[in-house]
């Protein structure tokens, strides 16, 4: 099965789902092979998570970008602290309250 991907001024780029290739045709020129339009195989299809776990993690942020989270949900973090860990426990804790 062979479908366009991407149109370009140069010409038009299709993926070979049997060759796991791009192909690339020139404008102006036709495709010497069979495309296939909106092929059933290939739409788009929402994934869901395998889990209930949310998909935002606080994991990986600085200081700065944890504060600005805790203003944007109304929690107001202490100003004594300072490391990024406390902040971010502080936040968890806080969301975890929330919860129940």
């Amino acid at each position: 099965m062979k479908v366009p991907i991407r149109t370009t001024a140069n010409g038009t780029e299709y993926w070979d789902s049997e060759a796991k290739k791009v192909l690339f045709v020139p404008a102006g020129m036709r495709p010497s092979f069979e495309v296939t339009e909106k092929p059933e195989s290939m739409l788009y299809v929402e994934v869901k998570p395998l889990t209930d776990a949310p998909l935002f993690s606080l994991e990986g942020m600085t200081a700065t970008q944890l504060r600005e989270y805790a203003e944007e949900n109304n929690i107001d973090v202490p100003g004594n602290l300072k490391k990024v860990d406390a902040i971010r426990e502080y936040i968890e804790e806080h969301l975890a309250a929330d919860e129940e």
